[in-house]
Order: C-alpha cells, then sequence, then structure tokens
C-alpha cells in the first residue's frame, strides 16, 4: 500500500485522454452507427502502402481480413482501443515514486570584505612569536588562511584608502582570493589616508535600490584600524545608509586601543591607536558587531563568529528522489499491440479452417 501511495503523477491533466477518447469511440457507435474497426485494421490503415508475404496469393480465396473483423463484437474493439487510450495517457501522465529525501541545501553567505589599505597599517604593534609585526601582514595571513574554512560562500575583496576598488569580484574561486590577498600593501594603489565613508557606499553601490530578499543580501565585513580616517561624509552616516538597505555591517578594529603598543624602535611613521569608540558605532548603526583583533587568534575568532551567525540556509521545499515510471504502462502498451497483432494472425486461419471445412 505505502508504493501506491508513493507514486505521483507530474502532468495529471493527461488522464483525460482516455475518458474523452472512450466517449468519442461510444459516439461513433451508437450515435453515428459507424462500426469501430479492430485495432490492426486501424494500425493498418495508418501506411499509405500495403506490403503482402508471396504465399498471400493462397488464400485470396477464403474470407479476408475485412470479413473477419465484422464478425467481431463491436465491445471487443472497444476494450482494445480502451485499454490503450488508458496505458498511453497514463504513460503521458508521467508517473513517479517518491524515493529518498535529498540533503539539505548547504548553508551560505555572500561576504564582502571591506580592507583598509591605509598607510597606518604598516604600523607594528602586534607581536607575533616575540616579534612586531604589522597590522597588515597579520590581517592578510588570518584572512589567507581563514578563506578555507568559507567555502561554499561568495567571497568579495574590495581594497580602499582615499578611494575604493573591487580587488576579487563575488566569488567561489578561494585560489584565487588567497593570492589576491597577499598582493595588498598598506598605501601602494589607492592613496595614504582611509575614507571609511567613500569604501560603504562603494561596496554598497552594486545593491542599492535593489529588490533582494534577507537570504540574498550580502554582509560586509570592514576590517579597518580607523586612524584618523577622512570625514568628508561621516562613517556613521554611511553605515546607517547600509542598514537601510537591509545589509548588516559587522567592524574588525586591527591595532591597538592605546598609545602604549606604539613600536619606539622603528618609528618611521606618527603611531595612532585604533579608533575603537567609532567602529562600535558604526558596528551598532549597521546592526552589526564590533570585534578587537588584539591577536592572530582573535581576528580569527571575529571571523569565525562572523560567518557563522551571518549563514542563511535557502528556504526550499523538501526536495525527494524522483523515480520515473512512465516507461512501464508505455511498454505495457506496446505489448497490448503486440498481443492483438498476434491473436489477429492465430485467429484469422482458424476462421478460415472452419469456413473450408463448411
Amino acid at each position: 500500500m505505502d508504493l501506491i501511495n508513493n507514486i505521483q503523477l507530474t502532468q495529471p491533466l493527461w488522464l483525460l485522454i482516455a475518458p474523452v477518447g472512450i466517449l468519442l469511440l461510444l459516439y461513433f457507435q451508437f450515435i453515428k452507427r459507424r462500426s469501430i474497426s479492430s485495432m490492426t485494421s486501424w494500425i493498418h490503415g495508418l501506411s499509405r502502402d500495403i506490403y503482402r508475404h508471396p504465399v498471400f496469393s493462397r488464400i485470396t480465396k477464403t474470407p479476408s481480413e475485412t470479413s473477419l473483423t465484422k464478425r467481431r463484437p463491436w465491445f471487443f474493439n472497444l476494450l482494445s482501443y480502451s485499454i490503450l487510450l488508458l496505458l498511453v495517457s497514463l504513460s503521458l501522465a508521467q508517473p513517479f515514486r517518491v524515493g529518498e529525501k535529498l540533503p539539505e541545501p548547504p548553508e551560505y553567505r555572500d561576504i564582502v570584505f571591506i580592507v583598509d589599505t591605509s598607510v597606518s597599517m604598516v604600523l607594528r604593534d602586534y607581536l607575533v612569536n616575540g616579534v612586531r609585526t604589522q597590522r597588515m601582514t597579520v590581517l592578510k595571513n588570518v584572512l589567507t588562511h581563514f578563506v578555507d574554512q568559507l567555502k561554499g560562500n561568495r567571497i568579495q575583496i574590495i581594497a580602499y584608502s582615499e578611494q575604493a576598488y573591487t580587488m576579487v569580484p563575488l566569488t567561489t574561486d578561494y585560489d584565487l582570493i588567497k593570492f589576491q590577498l597577499q598582493r595588498l600593501e598598506p598605501a601602494s594603489l589607492t592613496g595614504r589616508s582611509s575614507d571609511l565613508s567613500r569604501a560603504l557606499l562603494y561596496a554598497l553601490q552594486p545593491y542599492k535600490n535593489k529588490i533582494t530578499t534577507d537570504e540574498s543580501r550580502p554582509v560586509f565585513v570592514m576590517l579597518t584600524d580607523a586612524d584618523r580616517p577622512v570625514r568628508n561624509v561621516d562613517p556613521k552616516v554611511a553605515a546607517e545608509y547600509v542598514a537601510q538597505e537591509g545589509i548588516r555591517l559587522h567592524t574588525i578594529a586591527i591595532g591597538a586601543g592605546s598609545y602604549e603598543a606604539e613600536d619606539k624602535e622603528h618609528v618611521s611613521l606618527v603611531y595612532h591607536p585604533t579608533s575603537f569608540y567609532l567602529l562600535e558605532q558604526i558596528a551598532r548603526l549597521g546592526n552589526g558587531q564590533f570585534f578587537w583583533a588584539k591577536d592572530s587568534n582573535s581576528l580569527r575568532d571575529a571571523l569565525i563568529s562572523i560567518n557563522e551567525t551571518e549563514k542563511r540556509k535557502i528556504q526550499n521545499e523538501p526536495e525527494y528522489i524522483k523515480q520515473p515510471l512512465y516507461f512501464w504502462p508505455l511498454l505495457l502498451s506496446l505489448l497490448w499491440l503486440l498481443l492483438l497483432q498476434l491473436y489477429e494472425f492465430i485467429a484469422l486461419p482458424n476462421t478460415q479452417e472452419r469456413q473450408s471445412q463448411r
């Protein structure tokens, strides 16, 4: 019983062929007073040319096939056509059996990393194995190793300082992403100072006024030290604008939060600590979270937390494996035609023999 309950039809309207065809046959039989020809005669009528076996001349004086079919009861021909119509219509309805449930779609998210490449990213306020290391070096190494944990997500890299540009468009080519991350250098392409607002508005441009669902919107992750940013447009206003478009904005502070972390031995740039307060305000107004990457491990933990929080499942109806069954009624219809042909082949000589004995 469960086997029958699991059978469904893809195109159930094709089942109407059978009752409509049977009604037409009854109409011609009783209303138009036209006898229903046999299935064999109908098949032969489809061909314009008739080919006969050489021994056919020996039986020309015996009753013909036409005379045989006329003696056959009309309901036999009706039954032949009805069975064929039922089988063909059932095949056209494309029955299938519902099999095992398909796996759930993977969790994913489009992630846009907005990476600060201003000159302040050369400051050495990180200690890696006891060695002072640049902010940019720590950022690149952690992001490069973390990309493998983001598989299933599409990732975009936007580099910015005074200007912003797309370094890697949304892609799942993780080898390309890791290669491009290693090319990031402070103050090499886009200027020395950092314009957070320009970067946010640049990242938002492809999604501005675009009608999308919550699942299809990306998440923005800004990695910056917010070291004396340019304020032609207040970054907090830009963060509110991002939130209005339904995009969540997270911020990760790169660098130390006080002057105590200054590298006084290798002074190449006026030291300024990371502006935690500004980045906290930007994250709050962007409906996101603020993280401080005080070392490599905390930066990695921040990225893991964002990834786990922002995963979204594709909201689809459960899908099951469909095992097609249309070929079974199709094979049965061909078998039924073969049986009718065999019946004609066997019944005709027997009728001729009875006629000759008379």
